[in-house]
């Protein structure tokens, strides 16, 4: 199953970075001395079943036409401020948690660890760049009649 998750994770994101983390970084004076990032976790359904994209996911919909389903509804969303060398776990469906951990943050980018894992243990463990205020999506652990879709937003 790890196989299978980290390929549609690969196979899926390579097209969305450069989409996904299109905004540009704010004025110079803004950035100095950057130490925390909010962390924003959303739990998206991925599915042929419902039609559509959730209203609250509009500002994340042209990235879905990547993606072979219909629908596109949004779960949950969790938020957490994040210093450099901590983490936090968010709990998602399907008995699954997601640990992310910030291990580098500067005035471009914050450089984020994450971990998802289920109760036989890890599915995924991987190190990514999320660009200031920008959304990396992970995709690919099945859910129901579809799968997880995670965008993770780093604020700061």
């Amino acid at each position: 199953m790890t196989r299978r998750l980290a390929l549609a994770l690969l196979l899926a994101l390579a097209p969305l970075t450069s989409l996904a983390q299109n905004r540009p970084p704010p004025p110079p004076s803004a950035q100095a001395g950057v130490r925390q990032v909010s962390m924003e976790l959303m739990v998206v359904h991925a599915t042929d079943s419902r039609p559509g994209v959730d209203p609250r996911l509009a500002s994340l919909a042209s990235s879905f036409r990547y993606f072979k389903y219909q629908g596109y509804w949004l779960l949950s969303t969790q938020r957490s401020p994040v210093s450099v060398g901590d983490g936090a776990t968010f709990s998602v469906e399907g008995d699954r948690r997601v640990k992310v951990t910030l291990v580098s943050v500067d005035d471009e980018r914050a450089r984020v660890r994450v971990e998802m894992s289920n109760r036989d243990g890890k599915l995924l463990d991987t190190t990514v760049s999320i660009n200031r205020n920008g959304t990396f999506i992970v995709a690919g652990p099945k859910y129901q009649d579809g799968i997880l879709m995670l965008p993770l937003r780093a604020s700061y």
